[in-house]
């Protein structure tokens, strides 16, 4: 009896594995698929089947895709059947427009050949031969490629591929102007300045996803705006003249479209730092564009930092831990309206410092929420910041609550702010003076003005990580705040579809319980230092005490004195062995989480599989 169980046992779980691979090898075959992910991660968005179904003219996808090379990582070669199957995917949307040709680059053919023209990445391969992994796209004479498929970029795929899909829809780039007192454009120094170190910057990661879909061109503030120029950027405006306001002002009534970042401490404002260590803890400079803001009904201060409570980032402190620290914002869903489709799938975004602002009741424009802190937001002058620890700034952040708005839309139409016209500068020597422009005292029609009060989150060093992967620059999203970004200036063109797309969901999950275990111990922690340090302050004072009544005349210590001190450095010695006690039990709870995770894995395959086999066993018997 017991044989014969065993033995339909076995029956019944190599039923199951065969099924299970049958299904495997069977699936592509059929072209079926199912996506369990809790936010449709593999199938392709609405915005993606808009873009690929507008098209008017054919377009032809060439990949080239080294399949059969040897000594390429398998891995690799998995995400290029992945990329070759999405590609499919956008040709059975619209077979009509869209066509997909696969080439096998080998070593020394016209294929090679046709891909370095095009201007695709060919690795050299240690086995010899280049491998290639990229894309040519060709419609009614214009040209785009993708020059590498990088699998760090797995999430990314789709709005790559619909981003280069929706550029043959666009037949005019939309032209945008710069005004900005931080190197976001980058930097190449003169051959003088090379001699005495100065090195190379490239632009800031949003400054060339940008340059994808518009062209960008340097302004300088205090001539008029191009008549061309249908998007101004004024990035981090410091001490503008009148005049340079005044042409922003013009700007906005012609009916342009602003997109307005002002910060009260740009940690990527190197000048201003540097100023401001100079002036021995001067206040930094923050950016603003007081009159233009307070005629359009925006309270702003540029010396000040919003903090917020609720949404705080976790700062090195020393030693090892972390604690929260108000003024750096960790965003989540919630931080975000749901009201656009631009912020509707943003999960998290990391505001550094930012300012806080609000709109007054009587404010001429439209406004709509993008992102705003908590009820339990509030301000912290500039100057604090240099001298102050986190806890007292986050204390001073609690004593003055309220809900602030960090980034929003104004629409509508508003009245000049200059009741009398700023002089204009002189032109350089030998140039003609530019051509006056009519003065405008009310818009012409409707605009649109995005105002974000933070610089930082922009810069790579908060928002993405750039990786040099094959002599490519490859740059991975670290949060939302890039996505954030070019979502606004998608939504400022009409194009929802690439929102759409861009803001699906990650496939990164935060790790919820062991940061529930990391916040629990420290705070435990946090109470136990501060008790040290109350104490080891109290230790302090006695030994000045002493040492004062010492020199007053007074020979050597007490008895009384001397046990006082010794039971404060015992007292010190037992908080300090409290502390290394939480430290250990903190790392012990996430060591044994991790063990836990790791089991579970483990086993619940081959459990699912013995439960499969085991129902069957009971069909089969019962």
């Amino acid at each position: 009896m017991i044989e014969r169980i065993t033995k339909n046992l076995w029956v019944a779980f190599f039923a199951v594995l065969v099924a299970v691979v049958a299904v495997n090898l069977l699936s592509p075959a059929l072209a079926l698929r199912f996506d369990a992910t809790e936010e449709g991660l593999y199938t392709l968005s609405k915005g993606s089947k808009q873009i690929a179904q507008k098209l008017e003219n054919p377009v032809t996808l060439k990949l080239y895709f080294s399949k059969s090379l040897s000594g390429v990582p398998l891995q690799v070669k998995h995400y290029g059947q992945a990329v070759e199957e999405l590609l499919k995917e956008f040709v059975r949307l619209n077979p009509s427009q869209i066509s997909l040709e696969i080439y096998d680059p080998k070593p020394d053919t016209d294929e090679e050949e046709w891909a370095d023209k095009f201007g695709l990445s060919g690795a050299d391969l240690p086995s010899g031969g280049r491998f290639f992994m990229g894309l040519a796209a060709l419609s009614e004479g214009q040209e785009k490629v993708i020059p590498f498929f990088d699998p760090r970029r797995e999430e990314f795929l789709e709005y790559d591929l619909s981003e280069l899909l929706l550029g043959f829809t666009k037949p005019k780039r939309v032209k945008v102007g710069i005004i900005s007192s931080l190197p976001i454009m980058g930097i190449n120094p003169g051959p003088l300045q090379q001699m005495q170190g100065a090195q190379p910057q490239p632009a800031w990661a949003f400054v060339e996803e940008l340059k994808k879909t518009s062209e960008l061109v340097e302004l300088h503030p205090e001539e008029p705006v191009p008549a061309d120029v249908t998007r101004l950027i004024v990035m981090h405006p410091k001490h503008l003249s009148p005049r340079a306001e005044y042409e922003i002002d013009q700007f906005v009534l012609g009916g342009g479209e602003l997109v307005l970042l002002v910060d009260p401490y740009a940690r990527m404002d190197e000048q201003a730092r540097a100023m401001a260590q100079f002036n021995r803890g001067g206040p930094q400079a923050g950016s603003d564009l007081p009159r233009l803001l307070q005629h359009w009904g925006i309270e702003y201060s540029a010396n000040q930092i919003l903090g917020d409570l609720e949404h705080p980032s976790q700062v090195n402190a020393g030693g090892g831990m972390a604690i929260p620290f108000a003024l750096w914002h960790s965003l989540d869903p919630g931080s975000f309206t749901k009201e656009l489709a631009a912020t509707k799938g943003l999960e998290q975004m990391l505001l550094v410092e930012p300012g806080g602002f609000k709109v007054k009741k009587d404010s001429p424009l439209k406004y709509v929420t993008l992102i705003q802190s908590s009820q339990k937001g509030g301000m912290v002058d500039t100057m604090a910041l240099q001298f102050t620890p986190p806890t007292q700034l986050n204390q001073q952040v609690a004593d003055n609550p309220g809900q602030w708005q960090m980034a929003g839309i104004f629409t509508g139409e508003v009245t000049s702010a200059f009741l009398q016209i700023p002089e204009a500068p002189k032109p350089k020597e030998g140039e003609p003076a530019p051509a006056p422009r009519p003065h405008l005292e009310k818009s012409q029609k409707p605009t649109r003005i995005l105002l974000i009060t933070d610089v930082d989150f922009l810069h790579d060093n908060y928002s993405v990580q750039v990786i040099d992967f094959l002599g490519q620059r490859i740059v991975r999203p670290l949060n939302d705040n890039l996505v954030f970004f070019v979502n606004m200036m998608d939504f400022l063109s009409g194009s929802e579809e690439l929102m759409s797309i861009r803001s699906r969901g990650r496939f990164s999950r935060p790790f919820t319980k062991f940061e529930e275990l990391a916040a629990q111990a420290s705070g435990e922690y946090r109470r136990a230092e501060q008790e040290l340090n109350q104490k080891l302050r109290q230790v302090q004072q006695h030994l000045t005490e002493l040492d004062h009544q010492k020199q007053g005349g007074q020979a050597g210590l007490s008895p009384e004195q001397l046990e006082k001190i010794k039971e404060f450095r015992a007292e010190e010695k037992k908080t300090k062995a409290s502390l290394r006690k939480i430290r250990q039990l903190l790392r012990q709870d996430i060591e044994n989480l991790q063990q836990t995770l790791t089991l579970a894995n483990l086993l619940v395959v081959p459990l699912l599989l013995v439960f499969a086999g085991g129902l069957i066993y009971r069909r089969r018997f019962s």
